[in-house]
């Protein structure tokens, strides 16, 4: 036995799988491009108040969508018709469109059925293409298939055969339909569908005509128990082709400002806006009004703030890999921004071989700083250069052969979590309202990226997921320059207490210098006796107000150090807790064992693992006590060599299982470095660049795993040395991991960026390194980069040693 399909459900596909008007339409328009039409017509005639119409179809019993148990479902014969004719002859709208033949087949309706025609009939949506068209074999075999895939394998054929088709602008060509589902838009539209099509060398046009209400009435019914079919229509011109989808019995109320805002939100934004290609030929109007379809603002672009262009490259030896540029175009600066395989899949925690499936894409981005946006000569104000740039802003919209995929961009969409990230941040930068942006895919180059069946946006699968990775963490990466940029520019600009206090000392000698030829000029003006006193007043004023200048900046400095303290802390306590949970996991399951064992020998063996795993912890325990609050800012002289090798044999220890070498060389052999200095600094910054190390390493030999050059069986997977040099008083942390590009030598270093996952990484351990030793007079930097501009160390100089 095989399934049956009711007639109702039919209704309940076009009702789930169409979710808007806007679309509606656009599945509409589609289907004219693919029939190749050089234009698209829309024209909407709305004759009598909806609210009217719906109202009288509710009384009489002919609203399909009323539930089976309301009194209001029953139709209503005999005269009962008759009451509602004034009703609707009174809701008429003045000056739509042959009104009198509406206003005359309502008023002369001799029946029930004729008056209902008449209502139905009153407002009517249009789409008309000179496309293609279809005879009656195309009607019947294809159009009435729900699920069709006539244009899959027009994609297929199209593809298999190299054959590229050209639209009437000479332009390339693509086919946008693949699932069968256009048909049902028109249900979403209206209770009643009529299509005119013919192709070129027919005589006569084919017609088909729907009244989904039969549908409704069928009910339980077998699907086929509602007999639809193409009939031959009127004569045509030989030579003219095309198709006029004709909606009425319309479901929604219609007007100028409904239009004209589909217009400006889905119709402006159909085709994508960056692209050089021709505008899409449609044309819109309302009760015989044309309705503009605004033009995307280019001239916006010339005056944004801030640009990303980056090409994804998914083939190739080295794929996956992305290229582009940032540019902070209000201050005149530029950064390559360039992401390898490895980062790429830090990143996004993604294979390799998921991240090439996603295929080869672009995306550009204009960034708008609403705080300093200006007027724009020859275009308006300031508040029409904001009304414009709301009008065209709203994030990332995507684009598939330059055919919009909804609802990404759109008002109420943040795909990728660009208001949610901007505002966690500081300055609420990069949030919808200042970006205008697209990403564009292609059928050809991303076949995984494909839509949901009810067109809101791309089917969720590994690639999907992917994808949005890679742009929500490309958009991160733009933000984050636009706020080091800033900062950089505030630092510049930044006057320091010290100078500040320098500049205020040296104004107060020089009131000084000229005191005494104050009092000299005034030594005979009676009236001028009290003044010099007034000055050594305001001078012991001056004095005492850079005494207090002097101790804020101290507490302030002092405050930093605390501050950078904390936060390294905070970093640290993630682990600690890891490993403290990990450790006493181990020792009670160690315990457990020994309570069950019934030989000496078992016990034992299980006592010294015991012993083993708290000395392990206690030796942990003891590095991270310079930590603690009491001995975070107090100096102490102590011996350098021995706290390191503690330091990265503690490291070593609790990393034994990531079959890493980690060891530590000194410089002489034997030789010692005494220092006064905060032994918790020593912690801190070796802890970070040791857990940085230790993860680019794993990921190094990873990716040499997923390319064959390493084995996932290996002993060694590879090596982290800590070199002290106790003559030049210097600490080197080097790894034969991926290593960091050149090009990011001082970018590393900023506070936040990072190109690991954000689960594993906040961008802020070399940051707070850098900032606790420069504190305690030390300079940590990178080395220098190898023959392919790869650095692998990390270099501590010490600050105030003895």
């Amino acid at each position: 036995m095989n399934f049956r399909v009711s007639a109702r459900t039919i209704l309940h596909l076009g009702s789930e799988l169409i979710s808007s008007d806007g679309v509606a339409f656009y599945e509409l328009i589609k289907n004219a491009l693919d029939a190749c039409s050089p234009e698209v017509r829309i024209t909407v005639t709305y004759r009598l108040d909806f609210t009217v119409y719906d109202r009288i179809l509710r009384e009489v019993g002919e609203d399909r969508d009323e539930p089976d148990w309301s009194p209001n479902n029953v139709r209503r014969s005999g005269s009962d018709w008759k009451t509602y004719r004034k009703l609707a002859l009174d809701a008429l709208v003045e000056g739509a469109p042959d009104l009198e033949e509406t206003r005359a087949a309502l008023a002369n309706a001799k029946s029930r059925a004729a008056f209902l025609d008449a209502l139905r009939d009153a407002n009517v949506i249009e789409i008309d293409d000179d496309g293609e068209g279809m005879d009656e074999d195309v009607l019947r075999d294809v159009y009435l298939t729900i699920g069709t895939s006539y244009r899959a394998d027009q994609k297929r054929a199209q593809r298999e055969a190299g054959i590229t088709r050209a639209r009437a602008d000479g332009s390339a060509d693509v086919i946008l339909g693949e699932k069968g589902l256009g048909r049902l838009s028109a249900m979403r539209l209206g209770d009643k569908l009529d299509v005119y099509s013919g192709v070129s060398g027919a005589k006569r046009w084919n017609e088909l005509h729907i009244d989904w209400n039969d549908f409704a009435d069928a009910a339980d019914r077998d699907l086929s128990s509602v007999p639809v079919a193409p009939e031959p229509g009127g004569e045509k011109p030989s030579l003219q082709s095309g198709t006029l989808i004709r909606i009425s019995a319309l479901r929604a109320e219609w007007s100028t400002e409904r239009l004209q805002a589909l217009a400006v939100e889905q119709f402006s934004r159909l085709m994508d806006p960056f692209a050089d290609t021709p505008r899409l030929a449609l044309e819109i109007s309302f009760n015989g009004e044309a309705i503009a379809i605004p033009a995307f603002a280019d001239f916006l672009l010339d005056h944004a703030h801030g640009h990303l262009k980056i090409h994804f490259e998914a083939g190739g030896s080295d794929a996956p890999r992305l290229n582009g540029e940032m540019a902070y175009l209000l201050h005149k600066r530029r950064r390559a921004l360039n992401l390898s395989a490895l980062d790429l899949t830090s990143l996004t925690e993604t294979d390799e071989t998921t991240l090439c499936a996603i295929g080869s894409f672009d995306l550009e981005v204009y960034w708008f700083n609403r705080r300093v946006l200006t007027k724009i000569e020859g275009i308006g104000t300031l508040a029409t250069v904001r009304r414009i740039l709301a009008q065209w802003a709203g994030g990332v919209s995507l684009y598939r052969d330059g055919f919009r995929v909804n609802p990404y961009g759109g008002p109420n969409d943040d795909w990728l979590d660009l208001d949610r990230d901007a505002f966690s941040t500081s300055g609420f930068k990069l949030n919808r309202g200042q970006i205008i942006g697209r990403a564009r895919i292609s059928q050809r180059s991303n076949p995984y990226l494909t839509d949901q069946t009810n067109r809101e946006g791309l089917k969720v699968n590994p690639e999907q997921q992917a994808f949005v990775k890679v742009l929500s963490s490309t958009m991160e990466i733009f933000r984050q320059y636009l706020v080091e940029t800033d900062k950089d520019l505030r630092r510049a600009r930044r006057v320091t207490a010290a100078d500040a206090l320098a500049r205020f000392r040296a104004e107060v000698n020089r009131l000084d210098e000229l005191l005494p030829q104050l009092e000299a000029a005034l030594k005979n003006a009676t009236e001028g006796r009290s003044l010099p006193k007034q000055v050594g007043v305001i001078l012991d004023h001056l004095r005492t107000s850079a005494n207090d200048v002097d101790a804020a900046a101290s507490s302030q400095e002092e405050e930093r150090g605390r501050v950078m303290h904390l936060a390294s802390i905070g970093l640290m306590i993630e682990i600690l807790a890891h490993e403290l949970y990990r450790a006493t996991n181990a020792g009670l399951k160690t315990i457990s064992q020994a309570r069950t064992a019934k030989d000496t020998a078992g016990t034992n063996t299980s006592l010294r693992v015991l012993d083993a795993q708290l000395r392990t912890l206690q030796k942990r325990l003891k590095v991270l006590d310079p930590l603690s609050t009491n001995a975070r800012q107090t100096k102490e002289e102590f011996e350098l060599v021995g706290w390191v090798t503690d330091i990265v044999e503690g490291f070593a220890g609790r990393n034994r299982s990531s079959r890493i070498e980690i060891s530590t060389h000194v410089e002489p052999p034997n030789g010692r470095l005494a220092i006064t200095a905060v032994k918790g600094m020593f912690v801190q910054i070796l802890e970070n660049l040791l857990t940085n190390s230790l993860f680019w390493v794993a990921q190094g030999h990873r990716q040499a795993v997923r390319v064959g050059l390493a084995s996932e069986d290996d002993e060694t997977i590879g090596s982290i040395q800590v070199s002290v040099d106790t003559r030049l008083g210097r600490i080197t942390v080097w790894d034969n991991g991926p290593g960091i590009p050149a090009e990011r030598r001082e970018q590393v270093f900023q506070p936040f960026f990072t190109t690991r996952p954000q689960k594993q990484g906040r961008g802020l351990g070399l940051y707070i390194a850098r900032e606790i030793a420069e504190y305690h007079g030390g300079r940590l930097y990178l080395g220098d980069a190898d023959d392919h501009d790869t650095i692998n160390s990390v270099i501590l100089a010490l600050g105030e040693t003895e």
